[in-house]
């Protein structure tokens, strides 16, 4: 459930972004497929980052993360341009999925920090 939030609101988000844009920015309206290639970037980014989260557990803030981040995104970042280059989206597909792989294993289960002692 937790992970069905946070797609939900990360897709709120980037389409208000895209419609925001529109008028404030002047880029193209979002047609209903511009719409669909940001929550496929959204919803495989979002997988991708699970998959890391079981192979590769997101480490304590430190060192450990910097490597983790320079060994994962490359690949997710080859993916997002290739889904680009696939679909011809007019998104940010290349920014998107990383993006959200990066993410994605924040929002996941945590350990319980306190060790369990006798009560």
């Amino acid at each position: 459930m937790r992970h069905l939030r946070f797609f939900l609101g990360s897709l709120s988000l980037l389409f208000a972004f895209y419609l925001l844009g529109h008028y404030l920015l002047g880029f193209p309206f979002p047609t209903p497929l511009h719409l669909f290639q940001v929550a496929l970037g959204v919803g495989i980014g979002m997988g991708l980052g699970l998959l890391y989260h079981r192979l590769w557990p997101l480490p304590p803030p430190g060192l450990g993360r910097v490597v983790r981040l320079f060994v994962l995104l490359p690949p997710a970042f080859m993916l997002g341009i290739g889904l680009l280059i696939l679909f011809q989206a007019q998104v940010a597909l290349h920014f998107i999925v990383p993006l959200f792989a990066w993410l994605t294993p924040d929002h996941g289960p945590r350990p319980d920090p306190t060790p369990k002692g006798p009560a």
